[in-house]
């Protein structure tokens, strides 16, 4: 239990030191817990600093620069164009135009003549001749058995058996547990702050101007002390419970049963019948036929052939002919003469200039506050935290 309450301790020292070192950075001075004899506050005072700067310098020269002028010089110049006019012209023009002329010429023709003649032609004919044929076919006669066939048949049978299932129980069993019940106990430290500035700091400490910026100042802390009790929970604890009841199941069996069945059997049977059937004979016949074939011979005749034939025609034809013509008018054109003129410019440069500035600079300081003599009085325990 000492070895707990020095821990506890020791963490809240060190929530002090780090509060005190946060409030380093605030607008206010104050402690943790906000009592009355926290008496210190910020003050901002306003230093000069001499520091030097550069800055860019605008610096304006003349320079000479030379520049290239064109002046524009008008003239009047006479030029002379030739131009052309569309005069129509009657102009005489042959042609030669060929036409289609039929002419008649003696031509050996190929004629095919026909000539008749009487030859003996042989030839065959197709004869029918009916006789009667044995003939053997077969036919399905159907006869009916009775056969004797076995079969299964599938009898359900009702049977009781014993069976055993379990339960959950639930028992509700004390049991002893340990609590902690949390109390808070008051003590003044001695807390570093932000220094003030001065010779002197709080705690008994001395350090002169130049020592860390580092003060001591009383603080009051309050440390947490956990107190431990026992006291009675219940909980619930399962058990399996087994159970026994009878359960009815049914078993299929098979039996085997006969029975009667009309089968259809299928015989063939040769039977022998009587038909008519034809043959074709082929007889060979002679007889006389004219036959007509086709000779050719040569006969002249009148063929008229289409021939081309050229014919000029004459006739005068209209053109369109372009006259040249000649005219003189003035134009004006203008040119351009270079010329190189000198002129002053004014050029700006920009030189850099160092300079010395004097600024105000805020410094915050912390300045002690007398105390109020009241009693320090600590907050209630969130507070602390």
């Amino acid at each position: 239990m000492k070895k707990w309450m020095a821990v506890l301790a020791t963490l809240s020292l060190l929530a002090a030191v780090d509060t005190a070192s946060a409030a380093h950075g605030r607008k206010q001075c104050a402690p943790t817990c906000y009592t009355p004899s926290c008496g210190y506050t910020y003050v901002t005072t306003y230093q000069d600093v001499t520091r030097t700067i550069c800055e860019y310098v605008p610096v304006t020269t003349t320079q000479d620069v030379t520049e290239v002028v064109c002046t524009p010089v008008k003239k009047v110049v006479p030029q002379t164009e030739t131009y052309y006019e569309n005069v129509i012209v009657n102009v005489p023009v042959e042609r030669t135009v060929y036409r289609c002329v039929n002419q008649v010429r003696k031509e050996k023709v190929a004629v095919c003549r026909p000539v008749t003649r009487t030859v003996e032609q042989t030839y065959q004919v197709c004869v029918p001749v009916t006789k009667t044929v044995k003939q053997t076919y077969q036919v399905c006669v159907p006869v009916t058995k009775t056969v004797k066939q076995t079969y299964q048949v599938c009898v359900p049978v009702t049977k009781s058996v014993e069976q055993t299932y379990y339960t959950t129980v639930y028992d509700k069993v004390a049991v002893q547990r340990t609590g902690y019940h949390t109390s808070y106990v008051t003590s003044t430290v001695c807390a570093p702050v932000a220094t003030c500035g001065s010779a002197y700091s709080g705690c008994g400490h001395r350090h002169g101007c130049c020592s860390p910026c580092v003060s001591y100042a009383p603080q009051t802390v309050c440390t947490p002390v956990c107190t431990p009790y026992t006291y009675t929970a219940y909980q619930c604890v399962a058990r399996q419970v087994a159970q026994k009841q009878m359960v009815n199941y049914v078993e299929n069996t098979y039996q085997t049963r006969t029975q009667d069945v009309q089968v259809v059997e299928n015989t063939f049977q040769t039977r022998t019948q009587d038909v008519q059937v034809v043959e074709n004979t082929f007889q060979t016949r002679k007889q006389s036929v004219p036959v007509t074939t086709y000779e050719t011979a040569y006969v002249d005749q009148d063929v008229t052939y289409q021939v081309m034939q050229p014919t000029v025609e004459k006739f005068t034809v209209q053109q369109c002919k372009a006259v040249a013509k000649t005219r003189t008018f003035n134009v004006e054109y203008t040119e351009y003469k270079t010329s190189h003129v000198t002129k002053k410019v004014p050029v700006t440069t920009y030189k850099m200039v160092t300079r010395t500035v004097v600024e105000k600079v805020p410094v915050t300081t912390c300045v002690p506050v007398a105390p109020i003599a009241v009693a320090p009085a600590c907050a209630p325990a969130p507070c602390c935290y």
